[in-house]
Parts: C-alpha cells; structure tokens; sequence
C-alpha cells in the first residue's frame, strides 16, 4: 500500500469515527469519509511536494457539495466570505498563499458547513503558531522557508469537527 492510499484511508476512517461519535448518519458519512481521504491524501502530497494537486481536491470538492446539499451550504457561507479573501490574497501575493490552499479551503468550505469557518480559523492558527515557533528557534531565516498550509488546514478540519 502506498503512503498516499495508507494517509487517505486513515483520514477516511477518522473522519467517519468523529462523525459517527457526533451522530452523523445518511449522506453525512460518505462525505465525512470522502472529505477525510482527500484530505490525509492532501496533506501528505503538500508536505512533501509543497503543492495540492487539482486531480484530488475539485472531485472532492464537487462530491463533498452533492453530498451536503443546498441546505447545508447555506451554513457555509461565512467559510465561503473566507475563501473569497484568501483567493484575493493568492492572486495579490502568490508567494504567501497558493490557489491549492484556496482550493482546499474550499473544499473544507462545503465538505463541513457550519464547522468550517471555524476550521479554516484553526488551521491558520496552528500554521502561525508554527512559523512563530520557527522564527524564534532560527531566527529571520525562516521567514524564507515555505511552510505546506494543507497539514494545518486539515488539522483545523478534524479540530473543529471534533468540537462540533
């Protein structure tokens, strides 16, 4: 089994626990397990590539908003308000922010609702949290290292989900 499959598959089962624990059921199981695959898969390509590929993440992204149905979207749109900052903030400064992180946002977005603003706020905690960290053990050069926003996100997701 390959690191990928092995990452998504956790994901796919943690995220069905957490549900289940929560007292999902009906299409909410299948789109926790589909949301939580993309995103061990997601996490683990951006850690070692630095980028999220569009093959994994817009079939999420579309099965994960079938799934929730308009009811459940309209509980995301302060997540959406969110994305739509982040995507003005990826085309002024690319560098900062990359349109796969936009697009994991997104999937995140629909995949969780009333959660997900929630776990975009998490995640980008944790990630600053974790650059401060850095700054301070290596000083002005880490502001030079590229730091893979997707493990963060994806923490942020199975926080907030787990608080909910």
């Amino acid at each position: 089994m390959t690191r990928s499959a092995l990452s998504g598959l956790i994901g796919a089962g943690l995220f069905t626990v957490i549900g289940l624990l929560n007292g999902a059921h009906g299409v909410s199981l299948p789109r926790l397990a589909l949301f939580g695959a993309a995103l061990g898969v997601i996490a683990l390509i951006d850690l070692r590539e630095h980028r999220i590929p569009n093959r994994i993440v817009l079939p999420a992204i579309a099965i994960c908003a079938v799934l929730a149905g308009p009811a459940a979207l309209r509980h995301s749109l302060p997540a959406l308000a969110l994305v739509a900052l982040l995507l003005v903030l990826a085309f002024v400064q690319p560098a900062a922010l990359g349109m796969g992180d936009v697009k994991q946002a997104l999937l995140i977005a629909v995949a969780l609702g009333a959660a997900a603003t929630s776990a975009l706020l998490l995640g980008f905690a944790l990630a600053a949290l974790v650059g401060i960290a850095m700054t301070i053990q290596r000083g002005r050069s880490a502001l030079a290292t590229a730091l893979p926003l997707a493990p963060f996100l994806a923490a942020g997701a199975t926080i907030a989900l787990a608080l909910t």
